[in-house]
């Protein structure tokens, strides 16, 4: 503002000085500069020259508000932030382009109407002391990147039911049945009952997935002592994959043989 006023000023002092030299009238000369010099700063002051003259370059000059300066002539931190946010945007959409875990194709052998023919994929047997443990596996089996359905006793057993009859009927809903095997399930009764009944409803079966954990093999129910173990003494996350596995494979096995009979029975 101040050089604007230099300026102009100098744009009127100077014919107004050429005046005074051509006519010699100095006191004529000096009331119009001293008349213009109240005019300039009153349009100054008013902003009526900015206005006037300053609007093709401001037009011409105007950038995004991202990049304007503040009057101090120190950049404004407002074009930092806007490319900050900007970039922070796009990396935010494409983080939200890449599939999540529940948007990945799950096995087609879990949308087979032999695997909806049951409730559960997997009843997990486990003593009281080993919640913790089956928790934790049927979290793996259940995550959206598996999709099993597992029954756990203090989670699905419904209020006020018949503790014998509930589990009998889960047994019998479930199409495979895990035993998570540990020092307090063998000494514990309610569990080798729940092993028994397992044992009547499947006998010698892939159904039946005994899982060993904190004891040799030696030290295991004679009736499992016949059947595969999955071992989760020195790598859980490895058995629960093995188990995962085994349920799939049994899912696949009873699915391809369940349509030739549906096939037939169609064709009858």
């Amino acid at each position: 503002n101040t050089g604007n006023q230099v300026l102009l000023s100098a744009l009127i002092f100077v014919p107004l000085k050429c005046f005074h030299l051509c006519n010699g009238c100095f006191f004529v000369s000096l009331e119009y500069y001293l008349y213009n010099s109240v005019l300039l700063h009153i349009f100054a002051s008013s902003g009526w020259f900015r206005q006037r003259f300053g609007k093709q370059r401001n037009d011409s000059d105007q950038v995004k508000p991202c990049s304007q300066t503040s009057s101090s002539g120190h950049s404004n931190t407002s074009g930092s932030v806007c490319s900050s946010s900007s970039s922070s945007s796009s990396v935010k959409s494409s983080i939200s382009a890449k599939p999540s875990s529940s948007d990945q194709t799950l096995p087609s052998v879990l949308s087979s109407p032999f695997r909806s023919s049951l409730r559960f994929d997997v009843f997990v047997c486990h003593n009281d002391e080993d919640s913790d443990l089956a928790q934790s596996l049927a979290s793996f089996l259940e995550a959206p990147s598996n999709g099993l359905r597992c029954y756990l006793q203090e989670r699905d057993c419904p209020a006020g039911g018949a503790v014998s009859t509930e589990l009998l009927q889960a047994v019998q809903d479930s199409h495979c049945w895990l035993l998570l095997v540990t020092p307090n399930f063998v000494k514990d009764d309610w569990c080798l009952y729940q092993m028994h009944q397992v044992l009547s409803e499947g006998p010698m079966s892939q159904r039946i997935i005994p899982a060993v954990v904190n004891m040799p093999r030696s030290q295991l129910p004679p009736e499992l002592r016949f059947l595969f173990t999955v071992d989760l003494n020195t790598n859980k996350e490895f058995g629960y994959t093995l188990v995962f596995r085994a349920v799939l494979q049994y899912l696949k096995d009873m699915s391809e043989k369940k349509k030739p009979s549906s096939a037939s029975q169609s064709d009858g």
